[in-house]
């Protein structure tokens, strides 16, 4: 049986192109702070490599620190990130975007 949570959440801070810290709000007092979050669908350039950091930047400028977004995720990924959509306020799909910008690719794990 698989599950997906729709989860409210506030971004903390940007990583890198594809991954998030973010604040989750499930329920008054049933908060989680730090929260790694992977986006789900995509994979963009790491850091170190050409377009990382165009790909981090990017996605400051669409989420900076206290931005809302809906996560909706059904898994945890290898490295223990909650692998999730990340819809901002307006509707988008943050993965969509990196897709048309050129600053990911596809990714299926």
């Amino acid at each position: 049986m698989s599950f997906t949570w729709t989860i409210p959440a506030r971004v903390d801070r940007v990583v890198d192109g594809d991954s998030l810290v973010c604040h989750l709000r499930f329920l008054p007092g049933r908060e989680l702070h730090g929260e790694h979050v992977r986006l789900a669908g995509v994979n963009a350039p790491e850091l170190h490599h050409k377009g990382g950091a165009a790909a981090k930047a990017f996605v400051e400028e669409l989420l900076p620190p206290g931005s809302e977004v809906t996560l909706v995720a059904s898994q945890k990924e290898k490295f223990g990130r909650l692998l999730a959509r990340v819809q901002l306020a307006d509707g988008r799909d943050l993965a969509d975007l990196l897709l048309a910008a050129g600053h990911a690719g596809p990714y299926t794990p």
